[in-house]
């Protein structure tokens, strides 16, 4: 939520001439509104001065902080942050299956012979499915450098 100088001067007790030394001294960062004025994040204010010591002006709400029964506006933008990185997690997690699905798919070198697949007894949980990939040609993949080594000796031949 983004406060006008004057809001934040309010909501922190502080004289609006101090935002204002602040801000231009690099302290504290604002934006501007789309109707000209200056407005600072509630993030920013909590990073420079700490918790407000009062009330928060809510949307529809005047709200203190003590009030046990609704939502603070902290705690609302802490939830709405969390659901953007959710969010990324989840199509992060996406695209490393969509990835593993590709590796896989990948053609096997012209020069090596078929291997038993490993029992999957044998397999750690937390090994990649990046050393599942069976190579007798050279060592077992590390890591993303050794698939793309593998990759360019497999397309000079």
């Amino acid at each position: 939520m983004q406060f006008t100088i004057t809001e934040a001067a309010k909501i922190y007790g502080k004289q609006r001439k101090t935002l204002y030394r602040h801000i231009d001294s690099g302290r504290l960062s604002a934006g501007v509104r789309g109707d000209g004025k200056r407005v600072i994040d509630l993030a920013e204010l909590i990073r420079c001065y700490g918790e407000p010591p009062g009330k928060i002006p809510t949307s529809d709400t005047h709200s203190t902080r003590d009030d046990p029964v609704g939502d603070t506006l902290v705690t609302q933008a802490l939830i709405e942050e969390l659901r953007k990185q959710t969010a990324v997690i989840e199509r992060m997690s996406e695209r490393i299956e969509q990835l593993e699905q590709a590796l896989l798919r990948l053609p096997a070198p012209a020069n090596a012979t078929p291997a038993e697949p490993a029992p999957q007894a044998d397999i750690e949980p937390a090994q990649s499915t990046l050393t599942q990939v069976p190579d007798k040609t050279s060592e077992p993949l590390r890591d993303f450098g050794d698939v793309l080594k593998r990759f360019e000796n497999r397309t000079k031949a």
